[in-house]
């Protein structure tokens, strides 16, 4: 049950706009800080975030996808310093999940 939890909230939280993730009012983070200052940066999560959710309905191992994306957050996107990268980065796991069967 505890990992049906965790699947819901991370799926919610990966299918949802980004603003309604991310308050501009009050951005926390520097990838918060990226996010409310670039529309593109904001369209290209919200592609990712789709591409998760496809992949996700598709997949017979959820919890490998979960734990791939998660490990891809720390170590790639929130290694971003500039929004170039943030771009780059989402770009690339968006190919990496439409490819993912």
């Amino acid at each position: 049950m505890k990992t049906l939890a965790g699947w819901v909230l991370l799926t919610a939280v990966y299918a949802a706009p980004c603003a309604a993730l991310t308050d501009c009012s009050k951005p926390k983070t520097k990838i918060d800080w990226m996010l409310c200052s670039s529309d593109r940066a904001v369209m290209e999560e919200q592609r990712m975030a789709r591409a998760f959710r496809d992949a996700a309905n598709r997949t017979e191992d959820r919890r490998k996808l979960l734990t791939e994306q998660k490990q891809w957050t720390e170590q790639v996107r929130d290694a971003c310093n500039e929004i170039a990268c943030l771009l780059k980065a989402y770009q690339e796991r968006t190919e990496d999940l439409d490819s993912n069967p």
